[in-house]
């Protein structure tokens, strides 16, 4: 286990008694994890970002409400979503309501009836209104770090530590937890095409008997009953359900825009937003947005005409068989409440011990009586069900009857769809025995390619359809309706407007992202159906891997255009899965990060046309206006046309100097016309925005309405000529039609005065 390091000066032990000289090792070490807080580090590195915490959460402690702002990534795809739209702010695409692992397990000769003597872990997978509290309480932090495995440093020189073997950006996290188990995490993440789509994660779960994260074995029992659950609140996404709805809540999830299945092929758990109520008909699939649909669908601003197309997942990719508690060692396997069909050839329990779809209220006293060794939540596959519910002909793998006796997906809740839990166990885990456990995040555009793919799941209701456990899987290449007009607004339209941009390869769909994710984790392509228990317990990590691209050193000139300059050493990498050495660069900008992308330049190796006396490239974007904000990249490419990611995406603000004193300051432009179009993401673009020019570095700007109410005040800090306003009140309302005045300010005591128009 990673702990803070104590230094005890060898001089002073020759002073101190054996007896006193433990009791300070042990006070210090206390000490040290004490220092040890609740922490969180960020994978940036794909299209797909994700918080993580040295607590067991994910993204977040789980609640289902109170979360239309979020400053993390939770579950963020495409990243960098944040956006503006008619004067309003809106954290972007973010899927999940929290997430995280829970332990439970029991101590020999408790009463397993007894939740009071159980022991719980909720590290972020239990909550409701009100998120629970972790850390202290069912985990203690003990390290997180995170580790860039990039080929190139920042300063642009190639990284001499680079390991072709793993991930591009590794987040490594620890922590205690009261049921004496300590888990180790580890998760990884990759900006290549086709593998930028996923976050896999490997678990380590040790009975250390530390049952308060110091360090200090506190009780060497062997745990019994042992319950190891994975939990994700499952919720996309958010711009959609606030276009709608003006809000992120689950009282519009539940039972009415969500709907789960479950992929057995794959392992896979995911959530389609079908965006129309209780209506059979998928056709208004992805949500469409209820006001700019044409625009954004035609344009790709905003990601396109479909608020969320995001379909998340939860995919296992391996669980750890050993120490399952076999026949008369556990109440699972007790035949008062298991028979044959439970029970693997080596008389432990088949796998997973649970498999559930519920409501996103997941509430400790609800989770406490369901994370038992008596009780399958989910219940089980039985020859019942798969002869009386056959999937339709052609969807279901040749060893469907593997599923006998497994946790079932309980396809009459999938309506409920926030909610996904997988439970594996009981395990009987002794002092110093581990569990390791393998599982990705995967998010892709929809679910399906076209009509004739069926999954469990996708239900409306336990009362509607209760005897109809598969659904065939929504697409996106049929209609889409306006669920408030009824109206049709395109009859197919991925045939019509194609993917996005952020969609940047032929891996589309979420099976095609949980395909890449075992691939990865395997080193082999995917023969359906898989199984985790037949993959290792640690990924491979063997993936072809695009030329780098380069490392950016963007800055304004005199005239406020962009420079972007990038160095050669990329050239020489080497790789032994490269796909192929660097031939070209393509420089690219967007008024938005999830584009649409315009190419401003390809540029071939070694271009005279671009290289400076430096032996640097140079690119300069002419067209950029004082006070507008782009994004940039410059990807690198092979001869086959393989294209790396955007992994040097970059926002600059376009500005002057700042002014040597305060004279003169203008709005502009004024009047301002103030439309209700599109706003890009981001910054919003400049024919959206006010800016205010003549500032020195350091200035106060304060606007009042004609009544004399201050609107807003804009602290200016930079060395920068100008300063944006995206006409937004201090109460995050949109400004009205009128005149407006404002006061600049200085520390030196300067002032200026001036008004500026705004019409609607």
């Amino acid at each position: 286990m990673m702990r803070r390091p104590v230094n005890i000066s060898i001089a002073s032990i020759g002073s101190i008694g054996t007896v006193a000289l433990a009791v300070m090792v042990a006070t210090l070490l206390q000490t040290a994890s004490a220092q040890v807080l609740r922490d969180k580090r960020v994978h940036r590195r794909g299209t797909l970002h994700e918080t993580v915490y040295n607590t067991g959460e994910i993204g977040r402690a789980w609640r289902y409400r109170d979360h239309d702002i979020t400053l993390d990534p939770l579950m963020e795809w495409p990243g960098n979503s944040a956006t503006l739209i008619d004067g309003l702010q809106y954290s972007g695409q973010h899927n999940i309501i929290g997430g995280g692992i829970s332990i439970a397990a029991s101590y020999r000769g408790t009463n397993i009836f007894d939740l009071d003597q159980r022991l719980y872990s909720f590290g972020g997978s239990a909550g409701q209104h009100i998120p629970t509290t972790v850390a202290g309480v069912y985990s203690f932090p003990i390290s997180i770090e995170r580790f860039e495995n990039y080929p190139l440093l920042d300063d642009g020189s190639l990284n001499p530590a680079y390991d072709p073997d793993e991930a591009e950006e590794v987040i490594v996290a620890e922590w205690g937890s009261n049921t004496g188990i300590s888990v180790k995490r580890t998760s990884r993440a990759w900006s290549y095409p086709d593998y930028d789509d996923f976050i896999i994660y490997e678990y380590t779960f040790e009975n250390t008997g530390d049952t308060d994260g110091d360090g200090i074995m506190n009780n060497d029992s062997t745990l019994y009953e042992v319950l190891i659950g994975f939990h994700y609140g499952v919720a996309p996404s958010m711009l959609g359900f606030q276009r709608w709805y003006g809000t992120w809540e689950y009282d519009f999830m539940y039972k009415n825009d969500l709907r789960g299945y479950f992929d057995r092929h794959r392992w896979l758990r995911y959530v389609v937003n079908i965006g129309n109520g209780v209506d059979a008909d998928f056709a208004e699939s992805g949500k469409p947005d209820p006001k700019y649909f044409d625009t954004y669908a035609s344009t790709g601003q905003q990601g396109g005409g479909l608020m969320s197309p995001q379909v998340p997942g939860i995919q296992m990719l391996y669980y750890d068989r050993n120490h399952l508690a076999t026949r008369g060692h556990t109440y699972a396997l007790d035949p008062r409440v298991s028979n044959e069909r439970m029970i693997d050839a080596d008389s432990t329990l088949k796998q997973p011990f649970m498999n559930k779809v519920e409501s996103g209220n997941s509430r400790e006293d609800k989770m406490k009586p369901k994370l038992v060794p008596y009780t399958r939540w989910s219940g089980t596959y039985t020859p019942y069900r798969e002869t009386q519910f056959p999937p339709p002909p052609g969807t279901e793998d040749s060893d469907s009857l593997r599923w006998t006796g497994r946790g079932a997906f309980n396809f009459r809740q999938s309506y409920k769809a926030v909610g996904h839990h997988i439970v594996f166990g009981p395990y009987i885990l002794p002092h110093g025995a581990k569990l390791e456990f393998s599982l990705a995040e995967v998010v892709g555009y929809g679910a399906a390619k076209g009509p004739g793919e069926w999954d469990e799941g996708g239900g409306l209701g336990e009362v509607i359809d209760e005897q109809m456990p598969w659904h065939e899987v929504p697409h996106f290449y049929d209609r889409v309706i306006d669920p408030n007009t009824g109206q049709t607004l395109t009859d197919n339209y991925i045939g019509t407007y194609g993917y996005p941009e952020y969609v940047n390869s032929d891996i589309q769909t979420v099976k095609d992202v949980a395909d890449m994710a075992y691939n990865a984790y395997t080193g082999q392509p995917p023969v359906l159906p898989y199984w985790p228990e037949d993959n290792p317990a640690h990924g491979i990590y063997q993936v072809p891997v695009p030329p780098p691209a380069p490392v950016l050193n963007i800055t304004n000139n005199d005239r406020a255009h962009a420079v972007i300059r990038w160095g050669r050493v990329q050239e020489s990498f080497s790789h032994p899965r490269l796909t192929g050495a660097v031939t070209s660069y393509r420089v690219l900008s967007a008024q938005a990060a999830i584009g649409p992308w315009q190419t401003l330049a390809e540029v071939p190796v070694g271009s005279t046309s671009y290289l400076t006396d430096s032996d640097q490239y140079e690119f300069i974007d002419d067209a950029t206006t004082v006070g507008e904000s782009k994004w940039y990249a410059v990807t690198a490419l092979d001869s086959e046309g393989r294209e790396s990611g955007k992994t040097n995406l970059t926002n600059v603000l376009a500005a002057l100097g700042p002014a040597d004193e305060l004279t003169e300051v203008h709005a502009v432009p004024n009047p301002f016309y103030l439309n209700s179009g599109f706003t890009s993401g981001g910054a919003a673009n400049v024919a959206q925005q006010i800016g205010f020019y003549g500032l020195p570095e350091r200035a106060t700007i304060d606007i009042y309405s004609y009544s004399g109410q201050l609107v807003e005040t804009i602290e200016h800090d930079a060395a920068r000529y100008s300063t944006p306003w995206f006409q937004v009140t201090r109460n995050d309302q949109e400004i009205a039609s009128g005149v407006y005045f404002f006061v600049v300010s200085t520390p030196d005591g300067g002032a200026y005065r001036g008004k500026f128009v705004v019409i609607k």
